[in-house]
């Protein structure tokens, strides 16, 4: 988990450092345009998109540690280079080749923790990963407060020193990885043999094989056509829903709070509360995922309630105060993506339909995040007004899909209790298996909800 944590706090870092280096004098020293600024934003999320699948079939081929931390390797070595390119193909080129390596890590580590814990377990603890983006967006404010700071000179501005001293720390946690990172208990160095095979029979009732080299196409039809399942689909319109306003606010959120006013300075620390927020609001929606069964569409439905008063907030008021709250309750979404982002590792087996339903997650990341910036334009009076009622369209979109959802893994396990019924038999919490089956072929299985 720590390792995860600090891998996660830097993913979120180096994908924002753009935004954060965008208050002071980037924009200008590399002669971007606003229409430019725009781009480079959905520039991430296309190498995000392009290497979603590829992603999915190497999680499968390659050993999963080496494969993260590969990639933690690379894009470490971009967000560098993102100090030295002035130009806008340059940067474009960093951006595309960050999103195509930190796009693993999301469905990398949700098949992590699919090998160490129960399915029970799984939303906290992608929870607790999943909420190290407040901390990266709080560690990331602090940074770059600090480097607004340094005076290296006329020829040197302050916003270099975002990318170098945030990439040379992703390189760091990289070579951490490949050299500690246990691929699963089995071959957990820190575990004794006892521990070891104690740690693999614990998660036998997760119904699922922990590794597999074989792509099963049949495994990776029945998470592709939604008359043979629809989870995934849902799931990928959840997704966007949720991410097509995480895209706008994402790369603006520091500029929009700007635009109330602030000097770069200032905006960072007015947006440190904001941070925090996100780190609470993604352990509360874990923690409660966790503690009462079948509630994880519910903090779906809930917690997104926040953010679309926020956006609301934003759209109808130029008052500061007003403004300035809901800033700090937009963050209210991240709750239900995380449980999004951990639905296939708990809902879909069978390892190949696992890794298609988690690429088909991070495809709708992708895709959302893309189009979001082209709503949020800051020529507008009053500034980002498009973006904002973006927002709460997509926001009040995902309630309904998350009831959706919600009512599809119920009347299946209804069916399956109906159809065990009228064989004699009764739905086995207990009895696990490791075979590659995917959760429609085992009857035995049962949806979280």
């Amino acid at each position: 988990m720590p390792l995860m944590m600090a891998a996660y706090t830097l993913q979120y870092i180096d994908k924002s450092a753009m935004s954060y280096a965008a208050i002071f004098t980037f924009r200008a020293d590399t002669n971007l345009s606003p229409h430019q600024y725009q781009w480079l934003g959905s520039a991430y999320y296309f190498g995000y998109l392009a290497f979603s699948l590829p992603n999915a079939y190497f999680l499968q081929k390659f050993p999963l540690k080496r494969y993260l931390g590969a990639c933690i390797l690379v894009w470490g070595v971009m967000l560098v280079l993102m100090s030295v390119f002035r130009t806008f193909a340059g940067l474009c080129f960093c951006r595309v080749a960050l999103g195509m390596s930190e796009g693993v890590i999301t469905p990398g580590f949700v098949l992590l923790i699919s090998r160490f814990y129960k399915r029970e377990e799984q939303p906290l603890r992608v929870g607790i990963w999943y909420c190290c983006n407040g901390l990266g967006s709080f560690i990331g404010g602090l940074i770059s407060y600090g480097t607004g700071h340094i005076d290296a000179g006329p020829h040197i501005p302050n916003w270099i020193w975002i990318f170098v001293i945030n990439g040379t720390m992703t390189i760091i946690v990289g070579v951490v990885f490949l050299w500690i990172c246990p691929e699963q208990a089995e071959s957990a160095w820190f575990l004794t043999p006892e521990e070891r095979m104690m740690g693999k029979e614990r998660v036998r009732g997760n119904m699922s094989s922990l590794e597999s080299k074989v792509w099963k196409w049949d495994g990776m039809g029945e998470a592709l056509l939604p008359w043979r399942d629809l989870q995934g689909w849902i799931l990928f319109l959840l997704v966007t829903s949720y991410c097509i306003p995480n895209g706008g606010l994402g790369n603006f959120l520091h500029l929009i709070l700007q635009s109330y006013g602030f000097s770069p300075l200032q905006t960072i620390l007015v947006g440190l509360p904001q941070a925090a927020a996100q780190v609470f609001i993604a352990l509360t929606g874990s923690y409660i995922a966790r503690r009462f069964k079948n509630s994880r569409t519910i903090v779906m439905m809930i917690f997104v309630l926040p953010s679309l008063a926020g956006v609301s907030i934003q759209y109808a008021t130029r008052n500061t105060g007003a403004l300035l709250f809901g800033y700090y309750i937009l963050p209210g979404f991240v709750a239900g993506v995380g449980q999004a982002f951990a639905m296939p590792g708990a809902n879909a087996t069978g390892y190949t339909k696992r890794c298609t339903v988690s690429s088909m997650v991070y495809v709708a990341y992708s895709m959302g995040n893309i189009i979001g910036p082209h709503f949020f334009d800051s020529t507008e009076n009053p500034p980002y007004r498009s973006g904002m009622f973006t927002c709460i369209i997509c926001f009040s979109i995902s309630i309904p899909l998350a009831l959706g959802l919600r009512l599809l893994y119920r009347r299946q396990n209804k069916r399956r209790d109906e159809i065990m019924a009228a064989a004699g038999k009764s739905h086995d919490p207990t009895l696990g298996t490791f075979e590659d089956v995917t959760d429609q072929q085992n009857l035995n299985f049962r949806y979280h909800l």
